[in-house]
């Protein structure tokens, strides 16, 4: 995922975001070039920030900037590091609508200060921590309100801005954009076609069976040669919108249809915003074993628009609560915290949007220092071994993908318990979080020999044996780690048996 059809990418965020490492790193890799807002206005006024606001004040420093940021926002082919407080402007907040891909860094006020403190005095509004702290809290609402996508700048990584998903409010507005002057053929999720409709004038419309259904040879041997019979081209592109499954088997199709061609991935369900439409992984099921048969194949897009999930069916959202969970549970920090104290339900707008961001950012911090699962990646399966095992044996009918995985999770959480030092308490926690978001704690009448056997076709098997994604903490996962028959045929019979 690139900003071609955009005219620039523009960086927001606090001060010690890290807009202006940032900025630097994602030109080299675009063949860019990349600039800085304050040091055009120092270089355009002939002074440091710090004298113009001892001299003039505030209100003239502002005008300056909004000049200045009018000015580079207007250019092609640059990366630009904007001022925290530039998005205070109107006109530059416009300006960022009308042709720039804009990227919130995302940084804690704890954080920001322990990178600038030591300069502080350099910087007009940064005199002391708690009026700091006030600062950020008053220009929030802003940056998420004006950007387009959220990277975690806790380290400051450029690559993760240019995997950034689109994750904003009429976000299915950007889709003729990206695919500009291209063919598109829909592959979509045929329900919701029913309840969406199709968002652009496509080229042809792929329609596919609800849900896990559609992961199969047969559909997208069908899908295969509706594109051949309609002449898709390689220069063509592939938009795939619906849930998880729907995206597994469109970003397979486009894959493998003439040895690969671009695809768009525009999830509508919550586990496709915060999961299984970001990184590139692509797959259909066969009879055995789930996600089998793949590829890895990154979108140059992903478009999550937080309003479709309005008319998601209340299961539909549990389910992707469990990924939720799953992906606080890794990354710890913020994300657990709204985790913990979110109530039952689709919470506000703003709420929403943010627990999808943040969802999002960890995955795109994971997938883009390891694409391909070579090594870390592997974390991203926290409750996965256990859960699809869960899915297989039950045919895919008792529980739904997110029921299955909230079940792993506890059982993950106990092996981790068992091995890697994690505090018990932690299970208990998610136990009570699945419990009130009416999730499944306990995969009953389920045979604990048909998981075990399940589990021994897993694609991450080695010599038939599956390696556990695990936490020591939270926020401190490890993966590639073998508890030994014992402790997993215990964690299975738990996963069954299961009554508190």
């Amino acid at each position: 995922m690139i900003p071609g059809p955009y005219r620039n990418l523009a960086l927001i965020g606090f001060m010690g975001s890290g807009k202006t490492t940032a900025a630097a790193t994602i030109a080299g890799r675009l063949g860019w070039r990349a600039v800085d807002s304050d040091a055009e206005i120092e270089r355009e006024a002939g002074r440091s920030i710090k004298e113009i606001f001892a001299t003039d004040g505030e209100p003239t420093f502002r005008a300056l900037e909004e000049r200045v940021c009018l000015r580079l926002l207007h250019q092609t082919g640059v990366v630009v590091a904007l001022g925290g407080g530039a998005v205070t402007s109107p006109l530059t907040r416009e300006r960022l609508r009308d042709g720039s891909f804009t990227v919130l860094l995302d940084v804690s006020p704890q954080t920001a200060w322990r990178r600038i403190e030591a300069g502080a005095g350099d910087r007009p509004l940064a005199a002391e921590a708690r009026g700091f702290a006030e600062l950020y809290e008053g220009r929030k609402g802003l940056y998420h309100a004006t950007a387009d996508a959220l990277v975690d700048a806790e380290e400051v990584h450029g690559d993760e801005a240019l995997l950034a998903p689109i994750a904003r409010p009429g976000a299915l507005g950007e889709l003729p954009r990206l695919i500009g002057a291209r063919r598109a053929a829909l592959v979509a999720d045929r329900n919701v076609l029913r309840v969406v409709g199709a968002p652009f004038d496509p080229f042809v419309t792929v329609r596919l069976p609800a849900g896990e259904h559609a992961k199969t040879v047969a559909v997208a041997r069908q899908a295969w040669t509706r594109l051949a019979e309609l002449g898709l081209e390689r220069g063509d592109v592939v938009v795939g919108m619906g849930g998880g499954a729907a995206t597994d088997v469109a970003g397979f199709v486009a894959a493998s249809f003439l040895r690969g061609v671009p695809w768009i991935a525009v999830p509508t369900s919550l586990v496709g915003m915060v999961d299984a439409g970001i990184g590139g992984k692509t797959g259909i099921d066969l009879p055995a074993a789930k996600n089998a048969v793949g590829a890895f194949h990154l979108p140059e897009w992903v478009v999550s628009d937080p309003g479709v999930l309005e008319t998601l069916p209340v299961r539909e959202w549990a389910c992707g609560f469990a990924e939720v969970i799953k992906t606080a549970l890794l990354a710890g920090g913020r994300l657990w915290e709204m985790v913990r104290e979110w109530e039952p339900g689709r919470g506000g707008p703003e709420e929403r949007l943010e627990l999808i961001r943040r969802c999002a950012a960890y995955k795109v911090r994971v997938v883009a220092a390891d694409p391909t699962e070579r090594g870390r990646r592997a974390v991203l399966n926290l409750g996965h071994s256990i859960g699809h095992a869960i899915e297989v044996a039950t045919d895919y009918k008792a529980f739904g993908h997110g029921e299955a995985v909230g079940i792993g999770l506890l059982s993950a959480l106990w092996l981790s318990a068992q091995t890697e030092g994690l505090d018990p308490a932690v299970e208990e926690e998610v136990r009570d979080l699945l419990r009130r978001h009416e999730l499944p704690v306990a995969a009953r009448n389920v045979s604990p020999a048909a998981i075990i056997d399940a589990m021994s076709h897993d694609k991450k098997a080695r010599g038939g044996r599956v390696r556990f994604a695990l936490l020591s903490g939270v926020g401190n996962p490890v993966w590639d780690r073998d508890p030994g028959d014992d402790l997993v045929e215990t964690a299975v019979a738990r996963a069954v048996a299961r009554t508190r």
